[in-house]
């Protein structure tokens, strides 16, 4: 396996009379054909060669055309190769230094995406641009910076300089990969749905102001809502190789889905994730510390929660919802239409929904101090309706291709949802098909970890290239059956309970 960048090391001959061969062109000389020398590295080339005693090593990286030269250091260096891998999220930012030789992470840093600032939904943000073009660089600027804070931060940590960083890999949806590169992200939203690219290629890192040495890889994507960080989590599973079918499900604001195996990718993207982040409830927040993250409702009909950070609760974020659903339904506080039964616990009553501006059913889960925190009857009609949403992408996929959930021989989830949501809870509520558990193979953050996988393995762009040949791009909206099959979905798992089989054995109904 061979990493993206390598290392070679170069005893040269010093100039002479005679001997005046240019220092560039000298260094090219001893490189393979394809090689050039970055504008960086030309300009440290003398002082680097005269005090090595023309005795330096070249790190040499993929570039836009061939390969470029991006650093020359003094003397043999070849086993200290470095590499950075980014996953940029519309919420939060996640960056890995790597050693590119033993594959270790060395050091790894999280941030708030400071884009939030113009709006936690996506759409905000473009809107912005939309209003004032000033704010695409505002926007492009913010990000930079955050990169360049967790650059600094790993760096120290490992004892070393971003100019050690010979490339850094890039996941992210492609609306956030147009604001990275400071590209309008109308189009990504707008008829006819043609942005700027897909794929952006290879970008010096130098022409975005970042620090390190060498260029910039950023995944690319397959089409509006299928981005770069689904194509990078796609190298994390063997849907492209595997000779039985195999479904990765990536929900966050929305859900993506791909179904595939070695003969045909097929993929499809919607609107799934706000209600199930948090965002449907007036008491719903990010998982962040004090917000509810667990929810369980004890034979003895009580409900009891855990909090991130066991600090005192000021709301609930998505797996505390996901559990609220799922444990008011086996509990029986909550039937399959999901309407709250009023009778089945003092934690069932009407409060005064300031939200709707009238008095609504509500499950009262906790109390921030004095204040109840609560999940209405309408809040469960919105969760229901983005469930509905998830679990019919799912079956339409199914369905197109003839084949029953049964059929399926790995079930790949991504994202901060499938890592930190409770498996069980997410098939009671009919999120998941009810398959044999250890079908499900939990990924966490695919999108830093495919960039992470390409550093390692320069192989993985050829397959990356594979992966968006074999891709077949499904609108939902226009399938058959998709509208009918969202409003079976809407219950409490399913409308054909048949197809949850554990739930029924699990439910408190007879």
């Amino acid at each position: 396996m061979q990493a993206l960048t390598k290392k070679q090391y170069l005893t040269l001959r010093a100039p002479s009379e005679g001997d005046f061969l240019a220092a560039r062109e000298r260094l090219l000389a001893a490189l393979p054909e394809d090689c050039q020398l970055t504008l960086p590295a030309m300009q440290s080339l003398y002082p680097v060669l005269h005090a090595a005693d023309y005795r330096v090593t070249a790190t040499l990286c993929p570039g836009p055309r061939g390969t470029d030269v991006v650093r020359v250091e003094p003397g043999d260096t070849t086993g200290q190769l470095f590499g950075a891998c980014l996953d940029i999220g519309s919420t939060t930012m996640q960056l890995e230094l790597v050693d590119l030789a033993s594959g270790r992470t060395l050091a790894e840093a999280a941030c708030t995406n400071s884009q939030t600032q113009f709006g936690t939904n996506i759409l905000d943000r473009i809107l912005a641009v939309k209003e004032d073009r000033e704010h695409l660089h505002t926007l492009q600027a913010l990000t930079l910076a955050d990169i360049r804070a967790m650059l600094d931060s790993c760096c120290r940590k490992a004892g070393l300089s971003p100019e050690d960083v010979s490339a850094m890999t890039v996941g992210g949806n492609t609306t956030m990969m147009h604001f990275f590169l400071g590209c309008d992200p109308w189009l990504v939203f707008q008829n006819p749905y043609a942005p700027v690219f897909f794929d952006p290629g290879v970008i010096r890192a130098s022409e975005l102001g970042l620090p390190i040495a060498g260029n910039i890889f950023c995944m690319p994507a397959i089409a509006n809502y299928l981005g770069g960080d689904i194509t990078s989590g796609l190298l994390m599973t063997d849907l492209d190789t595997r000779e039985d079918l195999a479904l990765f499900l990536d929900i966050g604001t929305n859900g993506e889905l791909v179904l595939g195996c070695r003969e045909f990718l097929l993929m499809g993207a919607g609107a799934a994730g706000p209600a199930l982040e948090g965002a449907v409830s007036k008491s719903g927040m990010r998982a962040e510390p004090g917000a509810i993250c667990s929810i369980k409702i004890g034979s003895d009909n009580r409900l009891r929660y855990e909090t991130i950070g066991n600090l005192p609760p000021k709301g609930i974020c998505g797996s505390g919802i996901l559990d609220l659903i799922a444990e008011g339904f086996l509990s029986g506080w909550i039937d399959s239409a999901g309407n709250l039964q009023k009778d089945a616990s003092p934690c069932i009553r009407e409060v005064w929904d300031d939200t709707r501006q009238r008095n609504l059913p509500a499950i009262i889960y906790a109390y921030d101090g004095k204040t109840p925190l609560y999940f209405t009857q309408d809040d469960i009609g919105e969760f229901l309706t983005c469930k509905a949403a998830a679990h019919t992408m799912v079956a339409t996929l199914l369905e197109s291709v003839n084949v029953s959930p049964a059929e399926i021989g790995a079930f790949y989830l991504a994202g901060g949802f499938g890592t930190h949501y409770d498996l069980e809870s997410a098939i009671t509520v009919g999120l998941y098909p009810d398959l044999p558990r250890e079908k499900f193979i939990i990924l966490g953050n695919s999108s830093l970890a495919g960039a992470k996988r390409l550093l390692l393995d320069a192989s993985c762009r050829a397959r990356l290239d594979r992966i968006r040949e074999m891709a077949s791009y499904v609108q939902f909206g226009e399938m058959e059956k998709f509208v009918e099959n969202m409003q079976a979905a809407r219950f409490l798992p399913h409308t054909a309970a048949s197809l949850y089989p554990s739930v029924k054995r699990r439910s408190a109904r007879p």
